[in-house]
C-alpha cells in the first residue's frame, strides 16, 4: 500500500488545527480569559517593581539559566498519531521519515514561541540587573533557541530506547548540558572558570560528544517505540482538553483516576453517616481525580507565588481575588462532570443533599485557598 506522507501530515495537522481553533474561540468567550488577561496586565504593571526587589547578592544569571534550561529541555513531542496507526502505519515505518521530520519542525516552531516569551519576560532582568548589551543580547536570544532545537531532536532520538529509566537518565544529562552552557553564556564566561581555564566549556564539549555518540548508536540499533509515542500524544491531547475544560465542558475528555492514599486518609475525618454520604462522594471524587485536584493545587502554588512577589497590599488583594475566582470556576466543573455521570443516580442521595455536599466542598476548598493567600500576603 502506497502512503502519501505529505498528505497524511497535512490531514492530521488540519484536523488538529480545526479542533484547536474551535476550542480557542470558546476560551476567548469565557470569563476566565478576561481574568487571565487582567492578571497578566497587573503583573506587567508591577514588573519593574518586582525587578527592583532582587537583592544585589542574588546570582541572577544562574537562576535565569535554571529557568531557561527547564524550558528548553522539556520537549514533549506531538506527532498527531492515532490508535489505529499501531495497525496501519507500523508496517510502513521506514517510509514515514518525512512525516516525523515535519512533526519535529512543527514542535520546534510551537515550542520556540514559548522560549521566545520566556526570554522576553526575563530580558528586563538581564539588561537591568546584569547590564547585558550588544553582542551579548544576540547570544541571549540565539543560544536558547538553538538548544531548544537540539533538545527536540535528541529527545526524539532517545525515545527509541525501550527502557524508560534510560530515557530519564539521558534527560538529566541533557538538562545538565543545557544548564552549564546557558549559565556560562549568561554569566559572560564566568561560570566554572578557574583562572584562564573555562571548565564550563570543556564539560559542555565532553557532554555534547558523548550524547551525540549515544544518539548515533541508538538510532541505528532501535526502531520507533510506537506505544510510547501514542501515549505521549494522548497525554498532550488530554492536557489540552483538561485546560479547555476550565472554560467549557469537553465531551471527548477522559478523566484520569489516581489513588492518592495520603489524601484519601483525610476523608476519615468526615462523619460516617447517611447525611454525609454526598460529602464523602464529592471529596473522594475531587481527591482521586487527576484533573480537578491537580489544577487546584497548581493554582494554589501559582497564586501563592504571585501574591508573594507582588509589592503593595492592594495588588496582593486584587491578585488573590482573581485567583480565587479562577479556583471557584475550576471547582464548578466538578459539579458539571457529576451531572453527566448517570451512574451516581444509584446512590440513595437526594439531589438537595448532593448540592449541599458540593457547596460544602467548594466552601472548604476556597477557604483553604484564601487562608493560604492571606498567610503568604502578610509575610
Amino acid at each position: 500500500m502506497k502512503i502519501d506522507v505529505d498528505q497524511l501530515f497535512r490531514k492530521r495537522f488540519h484536523v488538529f488545527s480545526v479542533e484547536f481553533i474551535r476550542y480557542a474561540q470558546y476560551m476567548a468567550n469565557g470569563g476566565l480569559a478576561f481574568v487571565g488577561i487582567f492578571l497578566m496586565g497587573l503583573l506587567a504593571f508591577y514588573y519593574r517593581s518586582i525587578i527592583a526587589m532582587i537583592p544585589p547578592w542574588f546570582p541572577l544569571p544562574y537562576a535565569m539559566a535554571l529557568v531557561i534550561a527547564f524550558i528548553v529541555v522539556k520537549s514533549p513531542l506531538r506527532t498527531f498519531l492515532l490508535e489505529a496507526d499501531l495497525l496501519f502505519l507500523t508496517p510502513h515505518e521506514v517510509r514515514l521519515d518525512r512525516y516525523f521530520r515535519k512533526a519535529l519542525v512543527y514542535n520546534f516552531a510551537i515550542q520556540s514561541m514559548v522560549v521566545f516569551i520566556v526570554l522576553l519576560l526575563l530580558m528586563p532582568m538581564y539588561t537591568g540587573v546584569v547590564g547585558a548589551q550588544g553582542v551579548q543580547l544576540w547570544v541571549y536570544w540565539g543560544i536558547p533557541l538553538l538548544l531548544k532545537g537540539w533538545n527536540i531532536y535528541s529527545n526524539w532520538t532517545f525515545l527509541r530506547l525501550p527502557d524508560q529509566k534510560n530515557i530519564g537518565f539521558y534527560t538529566l544529562a541533557r538538562f545538565v548540558f543545557s544548564y552549564i552552557l546557558l549559565a556560562w553564556v549568561l554569566s559572560e564566561g564566568q561560570f566554572l572558570r578557574l583562572g584562564p581555564i573555562p571548565f564550563g566549556v570543556l564539560i559542555c564539549a565532553a557532554l555534547l560528544i558523548w550524547l551525540h555518540s549515544r544518539m548515533l548508536t541508538y538510532k541505528k540499533k532501535h526502531s520507533l517505540q510506537w506505544y510510547r509515542l501514542l501515549a505521549i500524544e494522548s497525554g498532550l491531547r488530554h492536557r489540552f482538553y483538561q485546560f479547555v475544560n476550565n472554560f467549557r465542558d469537553v465531551p471527548a475528555m477522559q478523566h484520569q483516576v489516581k489513588s492518592r492514599p495520603w489524601l484519601i486518609a483525610l476523608t476519615k475525618l468526615l462523619p460516617y453517616r447517611q447525611s454525609t454520604a454526598g460529602h464523602h462522594l464529592f471529596t473522594k471524587k475531587f481527591i482521586r481525580s487527576g484533573d480537578f485536584a491537580g489544577i487546584y493545587f497548581r493554582l494554589l502554588l501559582l497564586s501563592g507565588f504571585v501574591v508573594l512577589i507582588l509589592p503593595g497590599p492592594y495588588a496582593k488583594i486584587i491578585a488573590g481575588l482573581l485567583f480565587l475566582f479562577m479556583t471557584a470556576s475550576q471547582i464548578g466543573s466538578l459539579w458539571r462532570h457529576q451531572q453527566k455521570r448517570n451512574g451516581y443516580s444509584i446512590f440513595p442521595i437526594r439531589d438537595g443533599q448532593m448540592r449541599q455536599a458540593f457547596s460544602w466542598l467548594r466552601m472548604v476548598l476556597l477557604g483553604v485557598h484564601g487562608v493560604v493567600l492571606v498567610l503568604i500576603g502578610i509575610l
